[in-house]
């Protein structure tokens, strides 16, 4: 039996990407940025919401091409997405998070328009076409800078939570639009490295997992530990929208103003809704590692999204869950009621 499938003598769960925060295209802002333009009459102000939804919809559709990627890359690792952290007086959007036994990596994703060209002072450099189809550059942000920093974050954050220091915490910046031409000749080798287009993700990870003078081997339980630490961290921005275009509601428009609070109620619902999935997912993950079952044998997400629904407060009301019997309650029903 190889290394790989030990683990204090126990099979070895993971076998292929699992993902502990899953990608989804139901945005929060997504969607609070299109109610909230159904409710605006000012034009100027319309425009300004119809381009960031544009913009936030270019984004998605990049990390949904990075996400298609980490699902058929066959490879036995925990992935997150779209996690924030706050951590003391730090802050860091993690686009996505891939977690392997030998590495843990932080994937930060570009879709950007126009062909990107690194000089040798490893500057980003976009060239665009303007209006009358001639070229134009413009300098942007290194996100190679901008994901160091994520990893100097990501590494305290494990040393003082989990005592992890040794582990191999890596950087990629990939680039999510197929369109996009990445010029490298004159780039630096330490960001050359780092910088590659999104169908090029899982022959890096690959490498990155087969790579024979790396002999760090972390135990499945400490790979959870990581997910659960970051899913407990993770801390959603609440955008105002109505202050960044600076919507005022007039007081003499009451009918206005109560749908205005009651559209609210139903995306910060969703929101909640969104928490709950991720503690239950992740309380889920916990218990099947302790009881080294499948997840689905302590609930399956048909179970979880009707607990959800339902949000039982007494193990009375656990009970008409379906799925859920007497044994399965008396075992979990307290912490899930916690939850």
């Amino acid at each position: 039996m190889s290394l790989f499938n030990k683990l204090f003598g126990q099979k070895r769960t993971i076998q292929s990407p699992t993902f502990a925060k899953d990608f989804t295209k139901e945005n929060y802002q997504l969607i609070a940025l299109n109610e909230l333009l159904n409710q605006v009459t000012n034009e100027v102000k319309k425009e300004s919401i119809e381009k960031d939804i544009m913009l936030l919809k270019y984004g998605i559709d990049g990390e949904n091409n990075v996400y298609f990627e980490l699902k058929n890359s066959f490879l036995p690792v925990l992935c997150l997405h779209d996690v924030r952290i706050e951590y003391g007086d730090y802050v860091a959007q993690l686009d996505f998070v891939v977690i392997s036994n030998k590495f843990t990596c932080i994937l930060e994703t570009k879709k950007l328009s126009g062909n990107i060209s690194i000089d040798q002072d490893g500057n980003f450099v976009r060239t665009m076409k303007n209006k009358n189809g001639r070229d134009y550059k413009e300098g942007i942000y290194s996100p190679v800078t901008q994901n160091t920093r994520h990893v100097d974050i990501l590494k305290h954050v494990l040393s003082k939570e989990l005592k992890i220091n040794n582990m191999p915490i890596l950087s990629l910046v990939v680039m999510a639009n197929p369109k996009t031409i990445i010029k490298k000749i004159k780039c630096p080798a330490e960001i050359e490295k780092t910088l590659i287009k999104y169908d090029q993700l899982k022959t890096t990870l690959e490498k990155y997992q087969n790579d024979k003078a790396n002999q760090y081997d972390l135990a499945e339980k400490d790979m959870y530990s990581i997910a659960e630490l970051l899913i407990k961290l993770n801390k959603p921005i609440d955008m105002n929208f109505e202050a960044k275009y600076q919507i005022v509601v007039e007081a003499s428009q009451i009918e206005a103003e109560d749908q205005i609070v009651a559209e609210t109620t139903q995306i910060e619902s969703r929101r909640d809704e969104s928490v709950l999935r991720e503690e239950l997912t992740a309380y889920r993950l916990k218990k099947s590692r302790e009881e080294n079952v499948k997840a689905y044998f302590i609930y399956n997400n048909n179970e979880m999204e009707e607990m959800i629904a339902k949000y039982p407060r007494t193990k009375e009301e656990l009970l008409k869950v379906k799925g859920f019997g007497k044994l399965k309650v008396e075992k979990y029903g307290e912490e899930i009621i916690y939850i």
